[in-house]
């Protein structure tokens, strides 16, 4: 199975069409297969009184502009994902231009927003940060109950950049065990080698925050992969592929020669 590695745009457009467009743009070019935005109301995002929802102000934009975004990526032939925060939003991920959605880490154990995206659906991606076992199993359920078809957890540490030794890739393997089902990773950290790790232990799919620039004004560009670091780790997993192989056992075609000149077999 190929890695599906999404470009998390999130925020990262600041608002603008145009920046917005220019981000897609170069992660279809950085290789990426997937994208996916954030789709919100800044009011209903956080609790009332809270010192993001003048942040997330800023850097909103209208379902109208957001949807001319998802057109843009589907133009290219990228995957189109959505993180909705409130249940107005999940009414406007009604749209058959996008291939999914994602439910966050915050919003895992808000049961009426996961039966929001439950009821439209789709297949559904949801990070497990901060999440206990029992939590991933009541998002589990819900989606279940309400005839999600492809749901995938993924293992994700909530900290902004994520240290390496907070990585804990043990948990994908758990979680794979646990859910019987595929595991994707939603990786903070700084650079490509965590998240090829974590294909390697078995993760389906890489979400990484993207960005043109670094330096942009914003509270996730810092920490966002740019077009170089993202390459990288589209190269990088790749070969991580191509190292892990495939399952099948038997005389490869590398030791064709060395069984000729050298086994034996006896009874």
């Amino acid at each position: 199975m190929k890695t599906l590695i999404i470009a998390e745009i999130g925020i990262n457009h600041n608002g603008s069409v145009d920046l917005g467009k220019k981000i897609i743009d170069s992660a279809f070019n950085s290789g990426v297969n997937a994208v996916k935005f954030q789709t919100y109301l800044p009011e209903l995002r956080f609790n009332k009184g809270s010192a993001f929802i003048d942040i997330f102000k800023k850097n909103h934009m209208t379902i109208e502009d957001e949807v001319k975004l998802w057109e843009h990526a589907k133009n290219l032939g990228l995957h189109v994902l959505t993180t909705p925060f409130d249940l107005v939003s999940v009414d406007n991920c009604k749209n058959e231009l996008l291939d999914g959605l994602k439910i966050a880490s915050f919003e895992t154990t808000n049961k009426k927003l996961v039966r929001g995206v439950a009821q439209l659906g789709l297949p559904t991606y949801f990070s497990t940060g901060q999440n206990s076992l029992e939590e991933v199993d009541s998002v589990m359920s819900i989606l279940k109950e309400h005839g999600v078809n492809k749901i995938i957890p993924m293992h994700c540490i909530s900290s902004y950049p994520m240290k390496e030794n907070d990585a804990n890739l043990n948990v994908i393997k758990k979680l794979q065990e646990h859910t019987n089902t595929h595991i994707g990773f939603s990786d903070h950290s700084i650079g490509h080698e965590v998240a090829g790790y974590a294909v390697a232990m078995g993760a389906v799919c890489i979400e990484k925050h993207f960005t043109i620039d670094n330096k942009l004004e914003g509270p996730d560009h810092s920490f966002s992969m740019n077009p170089k670091s993202m390459k990288k780790l589209v190269n990088h997993i790749k070969k991580v592929e191509i190292i892990l192989g495939s399952e099948w056992m038997g005389v490869r075609e590398g030791e064709k020669y060395i069984n000729r000149v050298a086994r034996r077999v006896s009874d």
